[in-house]
């Protein structure tokens, strides 16, 4: 698990440093911080049998975090935001999720 998160911590890193141009108005401990955050909360959907962590999108700002993407069930939809608002940093959760047309 710890190998994960370094993993796509370091990823997350590269992609933001390199994409984000409003980057500058930020500090290097914000854009980390968040970018902990993002990593623990996308490494726990990944790992919940309940979420299909793929189809969650997870993006963060100053330690608010915003869901996207799709869930088959509204009980999925819940969970996700159940793993994002316990995670640790997190200073709330809008969630975006869909559900699926069936």
């Amino acid at each position: 698990m710890t190998s994960l998160k370094t993993a796509a911590m370091a990823s997350l890193l590269i992609a933001g440093f390199a994409a984000a141009p409003s980057f500058a108005a930020e500090t290097a401990g914000q854009k980390v911080d968040d970018a902990t955050v993002l990593t623990n909360i996308k490494a726990d959907l990944l790992q919940s049998k309940n979420v299909d962590g793929l189809d969650v999108n997870v993006d963060v700002k100053d330690g608010h975090v915003t869901l996207s993407g799709t869930a088959s069930t509204d009980a999925e939809r819940s969970k996700a935001e159940s793993i994002a608002k316990n995670a640790s940093g997190v200073k709330g959760v809008e969630n975006k999720i869909t559900l699926k047309a069936r």
